[in-house]
């Protein structure tokens, strides 16, 4: 049986395992501990978290179902030491689109933990780990910032780094407006199905946030707030409501249910019906995380390379 099972596993792509011979003895232990948290057990493989996450969607180098399976078979070993577990960036769109409502994006946050605890990497990998995602913000507001004007077809070396590295004080483009706005009238729709007025500001929705590393780059609060101060119109010629991942966990966290994923919809689709951007805007960052995506997941790979030991 156990050969049979790693003949099946090895048939999956990019994962590292290779079939072979050797009977599978799992740690029991630590696979109920991930079942609990992660809900592996009730995976069928119908592939919906492949379709739903943006990672996969733009460099096909991250399987969340494939990641699910190894766990299920009680690969832990192999699965704390492949860089896959890496690349997630917890949108939760793995979750949202699971119909026995597994998390995949669990499981990657537990094999991490995993990882460091058993010392395959340092602390100061982690560090520099999370920073990256923080500065990968940066290139995520210039491109659509980028993307207001025209498509990303390609971005050098030097861009790059540029878009990463620089604060956001420097960024080479600025948002524009485009001539076909409609009236300003339209700018005050409500926003009450998504319970702004009952923001405090105790800045629970920012601290879960899994993409506010830099505040001037995206922070569901200050989004929040500017709305509730009637500043609007700011936040629709701004890059910052494009970032917003819909992993919702601004909502499960809020004590006073404010959805900030409602209100960034809500400037979303007001951006695009008075015209400060135009319809196809989503189709164009959609084309372009298939640029960026990849060179972020080179530097992670970069960073493993430097600190795995």
């Amino acid at each position: 049986m156990g050969s049979q099972k790693n003949a099946e596993l090895g048939r999956y792509q990019g994962t590292g395992v290779q079939a072979s011979n050797t009977l599978i003895i799992p740690d029991w232990d630590e696979r109920q501990a991930i079942a609990l948290d992660a809900g592996i057990d009730f995976c069928w493989t119908c592939g919906t978290c492949d379709n739903g996450c943006p990672v996969s969607l733009a460099t096909g180098r991250l399987r969340p179902q494939h990641t699910v399976r190894m766990a299920v078979y009680g690969l832990i070993d192999e699965l704390v030491s492949l860089p896959n577990i890496w690349y997630c960036i917890s949108c939760r769109q793995c979750l949202h689109g699971c119909p026995n409502l597994v998390k995949p994006y669990e499981l990657h946050q537990h094999l991490q933990m995993e990882a460091l605890f058993r010392g395959i990497y340092p602390k100061k990998f982690f560090a520099a780990y999370r920073e990256l995602l923080s500065q990968f913000q940066r290139v995520r507001w210039r491109t659509a910032a980028h993307c207001f004007e025209r498509g990303l077809d390609l971005i050098s070396d030097t861009t790059w780094y540029k878009w990463l590295r620089a604060p956001l004080r420097k960024a080479i483009y600025h948002p524009i407006r485009l001539n076909n706005r409609q009236k300003e009238a339209q700018l005050n729709s409500s926003f009450s199905d998504a319970n702004n007025l009952r923001c405090f500001s105790c800045n629970e929705c920012s601290g879960c946030c899994p993409i506010r590393g830099d505040g001037a780059v995206f922070d569901p609060q200050k989004i929040i707030r500017m709305v509730n101060l009637g500043l609007t119109e700011s936040l629709l010629k701004s890059p910052a409501i494009w970032l917003c991942l819909r992993c919702r966990q601004c909502i499960e966290a809020c004590s006073m249910t404010v959805s900030g994923y409602s209100v960034i919809e809500h400037l979303q689709r007001q951006a695009i019906d008075n015209g400060f951007v135009d319809p196809l805007l989503p189709i164009r960052l959609l084309e372009a995380d298939r640029i960026i995506y990849p060179k972020l997941l080179d530097e992670i790979d970069t960073l493993i390379g430097l600190y795995a030991r």
